[in-house]
């Protein structure tokens, strides 16, 4: 169990160790259940002492680069062992619970709570704490990083004006073969502000020549269609437009792309709608600073 923690706080840090100082660390942090059963009076067994003691750990398991490194180590250690241990307890109390009514008043007591946690329900439910714990950890870090690439969108078409919030792919390497122009890629959120939604349904890709003459002069004068290739799938053909401009609102200031391609995802680019146009890489290349 020990190890799992250290593990789990290795990850979480992103500190560089090895598999055997993480053992090492574990089997000496394990040394402190004989101690306090021995010797339940000596100093290592307050709080002081454990403090003492879980430095001494973090030390074998990760070493010393920078004091400010290993202070956030040895706080993410704690972090971890509450989390997972209140959430072990927080189970147990929720399985041990109970509630009564006596007459209009509802009564809870818990027959369980401060009592020995047993150690199969240990066994059981450490594991699941930990991997519960883990996931959400992983869940807020992937978050944390997409908010930080993130940045507010302009999108000037058509007389019409569109702010959304992008997102930089730097796997799109998207260029309109012919003009050379950077592709960027617009979900329906987006669409649905520039086109109506009759026009939007002739513009999918296997649909799109067959109504042609349904869509207006303007519309027609600006529509491209881009061949590309996605991963694991033959070529296919993407419905692009040529907008006015895309700008990018950055803290360094504002990016201005004039005349790009937009093309058309007919579904969202992401469920939780975090972002809603992937933002081409070589913008901030060929983009005009403002």
């Amino acid at each position: 169990m020990d190890g799992m923690i250290l593990y789990l706080t290795q990850g979480l840090t992103r500190a560089k160790t090895t598999n055997k100082r993480l053992f090492a660390a574990a089997l000496f942090a394990s040394c402190i259940v004989p101690i306090t059963v021995l010797m339940p009076n000596v100093w290592l067994t307050s709080a002081i002492g454990k403090l003492f003691f879980s430095l001494i750990i973090i030390y074998i398991a990760f070493s010393v680069k920078s004091i400010q490194s290993f202070l956030i180590q040895w706080l993410t250690f704690y972090f971890v062992t509450f989390a997972i241990g209140g959430g072990l307890l927080g189970i147990h109390f929720f399985l041990n619970s109970h509630i009564e009514f006596d007459g209009s008043s509802m009564i809870t007591f818990s027959s369980g709570y401060g009592d020995p946690v047993s150690w199969v329900f240990v066994c059981v439910g450490f594991p699941v704490s930990w991997v519960f714990t883990k996931w959400r950890m992983e869940q807020v870090q992937a978050h944390q990083m997409k908010v930080e690439d993130l940045y507010n969108v302009t999108i000037r078409f058509n007389g019409k004006k569109v702010d959304c919030t992008g997102l930089v792919d730097s796997g799109n390497q998207l260029i309109d073969p012919i003009s050379k122009k950077m592709v960027f890629l617009a979900d329906l959120h987006v669409w649905r502000q520039l086109l109506p939604d009759q026009e939007l349904e002739f513009l999918k890709s296997d649909q799109v020549y067959d109504h042609l003459e349904d869509l207006s002069p303007a519309i027609q004068s600006a529509l491209r269609i881009v061949p590309f290739q996605g991963a694991g799938s033959l070529g296919q053909l993407m419905v692009t437009f040529t907008v006015e401009s895309i700008t990018i609102h950055t803290k360094d200031g504002q990016l201005k792309v004039d005349r790009p391609l937009l093309g058309i995802q007919h579904h969202d680019l992401t469920h939780d709608q975090m972002y809603q146009i992937l933002i081409h890489p070589h913008a901030s290349l060929k983009g005009i600073t403002a």
